[in-house]
């Protein structure tokens, strides 16, 4: 999961829906602040994390 920084904010995204809008990731010039594996971590765009926990 990768925090991007935005001009609406900062927003946390899954490399799969990252790659879905590639184009407006480049376009409005977004930057990757860093990357983070957390399992509470959510994408704001699927509602997905990336690490799955299985109780």
């Amino acid at each position: 999961m990768k925090l991007w920084v935005t001009p609406e904010g900062d927003r946390w995204l899954c490399d799969e829906c990252a790659a879905g809008i590639a184009e407006k990731i480049e376009e409005e010039k977004w930057r990757a602040a860093f990357e983070k594996q957390d399992p509470e971590l959510r994408c704001v765009m699927c509602k997905h994390g990336d690490i799955e926990v299985w109780d």
